[in-house]
């Protein structure tokens, strides 16, 4: 996305859906490699068991900041597909009912590396909307590896929950 754009962002209440996932700590410089490794477990995971992809695969992040930065060294993630029934969870891979949220989201258009930018527009958007951010992100990768970095699609999603209104005030 070129500077000084500005970015698309709405307001969404996302469904509840089933999904299987892998979870992990880890440091920035080896989620690349994870996420590979792991794209190709769960796919086999899900096929193992008779399931189909129900959506978008997504990395979630959720020991996020206030500026939506990770909170500690290691990240706390999660890396899931949408699923079409529940599947046996394992020590390995979790299959359950992710519960609907709300959220705001934006598409970034570029390399992965430069979206952090996007978080912060996000969360101001958040703010404008007079909600607090919950601190956890989705990321959902609408192009694959194949496509050019600059061309790379990501659907950022950061989660949050209406500010309680006063009730003093109409």
């Amino acid at each position: 996305m070129k500077r000084g754009m500005t970015m698309q962002i709405e307001k969404i209440t996302k469904p509840a859906q089933i999904i299987v996932s892998m979870s992990t700590q880890i440091s920035h410089e080896h989620i690349p490699n994870y996420i590979g490794t792991a794209f190709v477990d769960l796919m086999g995971y899900i096929q193992k068991n008779g399931a189909e992809l129900a959506g978008t695969p997504f990395i979630s992040y959720l020991n996020l900041n206030e500026q939506g930065q990770a909170k500690d060294e290691l990240l706390a993630l999660e890396i899931g597909f949408p699923i079409n029934q529940e599947i046996p969870s394992t020590e390995k891979f979790q299959s359950y009912t992710l519960p609907s949220y709300q959220a705001v989201r934006t598409l970034y258009i570029g390399d992965y590396d430069d979206l952090a930018d996007s978080y912060q527009e996000l969360i101001d958007a958040i703010k404008h909307e007079n909600g607090v951010f919950t601190f956890r992100s989705y990321e959902y990768f609408l192009t694959d590896a194949s496509a050019p970095l600059e061309d790379q699609e990501t659907m950022i999603e950061l989660t949050y929950r209406p500010k309680r209104k006063d009730l003093l005030t109409s």
